[in-house]
């Protein structure tokens, strides 16, 4: 009597996981199907331009000399009018193309319009919430009404005027004055003179430096 009790017990226990194991397989089954089928109606990434390989962390910036633009011109005869390029930990994109270019900065503007801050934009722009650093969205939009309202309105660029005017003037003075017979980094003069007009500030260690 306890041997048969027993031998149902054992019966009951193997149906039970002949149960268990069946619906595991018919959920995974069905599982599996989903997963082939969402995958099949998803639209496949498509795939990134082709590139230049470059180097484990630092990408392609220990074979970028000063002339970009020649570089780039270089890269686009091997690579075509879209190239792809890994400088550091940023993956970037290079257009060189007139068509390129306007699908991106007038067809298709909105959607390259965001930026990528650094992180010394970051800290700058207090988490790149400024006009400069800002991604694209009603609030960069209302800072650039304000922006344009209120610092390049036509009242504003006639006030200041003048100051332009006296800064553009040291600038030419001090350039015309230098009888070192040094070349003029024209960069650095107008980096100087800008700050100075931003400001209305002579910087004179700039100014000196030129």
């Amino acid at each position: 009597m306890g041997s048969s009790l027993w031998v149902a017990r054992i019966h009951d226990k193997d149906e039970n996981l002949a149960a268990i194991l069946t619906l595991l397989f018919m959920v995974s089954t069905v599982l599996w199907f989903l997963w082939i089928w969402k995958k099949s109606n998803t639209n496949p990434t498509p795939p990134l331009p082709p590139g230049p390989r470059g180097l484990p962390l630092l990408g392609y910036l220990p074979f970028l000399g000063a002339n970009l633009h020649l570089e780039f011109r270089d890269m686009a005869r091997v690579y075509g009018p879209i190239f792809k390029l890994q400088l550091g930990t940023k993956l970037c994109i290079v257009v060189s193309s007139p068509e390129l270019v306007k699908q991106v900065v007038r067809d298709q503007d909105t959607t390259f319009s965001n930026r990528d801050p650094t992180i010394s934009a970051l800290i700058a722009s207090y988490g790149a919430t400024d006009i400069a650093f800002g991604s694209y969205s009603s609030d960069w939009r209302k800072l650039r009404k304000m922006f344009v309202s209120q610092m390049l309105s036509k009242t504003n660029l006639d006030d200041c005027y003048a100051m332009r005017k006296k800064e553009v003037h040291k600038s030419i003075i001090h350039v015309y004055s230098d009888k070192s017979g040094n070349p003029t980094d024209l960069g650095q003069f107008a980096f100087s003179t800008s700050i100075n007009t931003d400001t209305d500030h002579n910087d004179e260690e700039v100014n000196d430096s030129i």
